[in-house]
């Protein structure tokens, strides 16, 4: 196990690999959520979720190259199935004895993909599995189909010869036991448009649990079978055609209620970095099932502009030959299921989205609130929480770092733990980080419904483990209410530095934010801060040059609705030459640690108080404590899509960081003697070069002419 923070300051994440294994990416929960199964290449590991450490080889010896499905038949016997080469095979793993059962039947091609790339799914339903997949060596034949099935029933695939699904990319499914049906998400070429390029637009697909197929007409095949297109769709802009990801977030009390995510972005190269997520009803899912059709004329291939309804279209149960004869080629709905108030749920146009977990937890008043966790494809998760007043991203963790093809997220809500799997390996993120709050101001304003802040102690803590009297607003993050009188008398250690700086050098002086949302400032007590003087970079870190208007103290402050926080305070004094510091006849002895040119620093930690605006001038508690080291190697944020949090800083730079590249001040008394030297020879050579020269004219000037021969001739004649 390799445990590390993948880029992300404050935030712990551990990641389990072995040397012998790759391609981590199919992930399965036990039923009681304390194991973690993973299908990785040419082989199955288990993961104690209870115990994080211990990643152990169930079976090594029958598996397929890469395992793409992993489903519990029941609560010991674990089916697998990998490519193998394109030849994909299968087997049943008997997890207590740790011993393979052999299958009877052919391979395994319906029933996992070919290529390891290839998206699949899976669902096992009272010991039965349903999947859906793509066969054949191009991966151009779509399969739904039933397998295990029980009480003497057959198992039954799709009937494909009429097109019902084409180039199909199926991405989950889920089993609605109010139903007997289950949901299939996928992402197909459309044929009911027409239109110049391909388009894609993402589905949904059921079948029910009961059907055994026709007697006559559809043998073996399934006679359930329909499907409706999923809309979702910005207002005024194109509807994105390409499903990524769906979860499934049931209602106990009100089925029609539940509610399915999805994770959506354009197939159109224009916005082809645009992401959305889209939630669906399942009431709304019900109803477009049970209204009108739109039937396949088989002669054109073409689908008929005139829907029609029937008692059976979408309905379960047995059905007879004339009414079969019209689900063979009525299984497309003539309306499209809507999103959820007919609007996109979340929308980004800096992160595109791949994969998505969800869940609905309960914030200390009570009230419920719908959490998603979103794995970006440049490795970043967000933890988002869903509000009226619209989605608010309240912190970003980075899982991986380079981009991963093939990679999956599953959340175990009763461990509180997100995994995301990955060709390198496991990662496993805790759900919440409320330590990471250090006064009630912080933790109110991460509408976190994980945290909340308990007054007896003065600690950020998860909701689940004490609710009376906790202080959190998670819909409006209300710190006037719901902290007042409980920041009174509270203090953190702020870093402090003292630093000695050469004049007419570089000064960086660091300061990291605590959240997104805030900005950062600063503050002097000497001096005004002046874009003329000096430079505030996008990091927050402040830049300029030493001289003796712009030594003092300066205090870096953040700012969030309201909420002043003094994050880092540097007082800058000019060095002292170590020629001055040596008293007469004592040698100047350097510390072992000690460099010549390094600066002179004196780490302290000052008590830092929330204080009013008004009065933060750089101003800082002159009570002074021992050194101490802080950790706050930490980042965390709250923002909204498209906002702050698009740029996320992951430098691991903590607020301790000193000053950046400032050399001590020296005599350079041999530096002036070299260069004078220098001089004086260069001089010397140029004058008696000059010297030569001079003389060389002089003799050419006084010595006998030459009369040229033909001159001379002349003078003789």
């Amino acid at each position: 196990m390799d445990n590390c923070a993948a880029g992300s300051a404050g935030r712990f994440v551990a990641r389990f690999t072995r040397p012998d294994v790759r391609n981590t990416t199919t992930l399965l929960l036990s039923a009681e959520g304390d194991t973690l199964f993973v299908g990785a290449r040419d082989a199955v590991l288990s993961l104690d979720v209870s115990q994080p450490d211990k990643l152990t080889l169930i079976n090594k010896k029958y598996c397929f190259n890469y395992i793409r499905v992993l489903q519990f038949l029941n609560s010991t016997h674990l089916y697998v199935c990998g490519t193998s080469a394109f030849k994909p095979h299968d087997t049943i793993i008997n997890t207590e004895a740790n011993s393979n059962v052999k299958i009877e039947g052919k391979e395994a091609k319906d029933r996992c993909p070919h290529h390891p790339n290839q998206r699949n799914t899976a669902v096992a339903v009272d010991g039965e599995l349903y999947m859906g997949t793509v066969s054949g060596f191009w991966g151009n034949k779509a399969v739904i189909s039933r397998y295990f099935s029980k009480d003497g029933r057959k198992d039954i695939s799709l009937e494909n010869s009429l097109g019902s699904l084409i180039e199909p990319t199926f991405i989950s499914s889920s089993f609605i036991p109010s139903e007997g049906k289950v949901y299939f998400f996928l992402t197909e070429t459309a044929k009911e448009y027409s239109f110049m390029d391909q388009l894609t637009v993402p589905r949904v697909a059921q079948v029910c649990t009961d059907d055994n197929g026709g007697m006559r007409i559809l043998q073996k095949h399934w006679t359930t079978f329909a499907k409706a297109q999923l809309v979702c769709k910005p207002e005024k802009e194109l509807p994105f055609g390409v499903l990524e990801d769906m979860v499934t977030l049931p209602n106990e009390e009100s089925p029609d209620d539940t509610l399915f995510y999805g994770v959506f972005r354009s197939q159109w190269s224009l916005v082809s970095e645009q992401s959305a997520v889209c939630a669906f009803r399942l009431g709304d899912i019900k109803a477009v099932f049970s209204d009108e059709y739109r039937t396949l004329d088989r002669s054109s291939n073409q689908w008929s502009s005139q829907p029609i309804k029937h008692n059976v279209l979408g309905k379960c149960g047995s059905h007879n030959d004339n009414d079969l004869n019209i689900v063979k080629t009525t299984f497309l709905t003539a309306r499209n299921v809507e999103a959820v108030g007919q609007k996109v749920t979340l929308m980004s146009t800096e992160h595109l989205y791949s994969r998505m977990a969800a869940q609905t937890t309960q914030a200390a008043n009570g009230h419920n609130f719908t959490v998603l966790f979103l794995l970006s494809e440049s490795g970043f998760l967000h933890k988002v929480v869903l509000l009226e007043s619209g989605p608010h991203i309240i912190e970003e963790i980075q899982v991986f770092k380079p981009p991963q093809i093939m990679k999956n997220i599953l959340l175990s809500v009763t461990k509180g733990v997100v995994f995301v799997g990955t060709s390198d390996g496991v990662s496993r993120v805790p759900v919440s980080n409320c330590s990471f709050y250090l006064s009630c101001s912080e933790c109110v304003l991460a509408q976190d419904p994980f945290c909340g802040w308990d007054p007896a102690t003065s600690v950020c803590t998860t909701v689940s483990s004490i609710q009376a009297n906790l202080a959190q607003d998670v819909e409006h993050g209300n710190i006037t209410e719901q902290c007042k009188d409980l920041e009174r008398g509270h203090s953190m250690t702020v870093p402090r530095k003292t630093i000695s700086v050469v004049l007419s050098e570089r000064v960086i002086l660091p300061c990291q934010s605590r959240s997104k949302l805030a900005t950062l400032s600063w503050r002097s007590e000497n001096n005004s801060i002046d874009q003329k003087n000096y430079i505030q970079s996008e990091d927050g870190s402040l830049m300029f040059l030493a001289s003796p208007a712009t030594l003092g103290t300066y205090s870096c402050i953040s700012t969030e609705r309201g909420f002043h926080q003094i994050l880092a305070i540097f007082s800058l004094s000019q060095s002292v030459s170590p020629r001055a510091m040596v008293s007469p006849g004592k040698p100047n002895h350097n510390t072992p640690n000690s460099e010549p040119g390094t600066p002179s620093e004196t780490g302290q930690t000052t008590d830092m108080e929330i204080v009013p605006e008004s009065d933060i001038i750089g101003g800082h508690n002159e009570e002074s404590v021992d050194s101490e080291t802080t950790d706050e190697n930490k980042e965390h944020f709250h923002s909204t899509v498209g906002g702050a949090a698009s740029d996320p800083k992951t430098t691991g730079q903590t607020q301790n960081s000193g000053l950046k590249p400032v050399t001590e001040a020296k005599s350079y008394y041999r530096e002036l003697v070299t260069v004078t030297l220098l001089f004086c020879i260069c001089l010397c050579m140029l004058l008696f070069s000059g010297f030569h020269w001079w003389k060389w004219r002089r003799i050419s000037n006084t010595g006998p002419q030459l009369i040229p021969v033909k001159e001379f001739e002349v003078k003789q004649s």
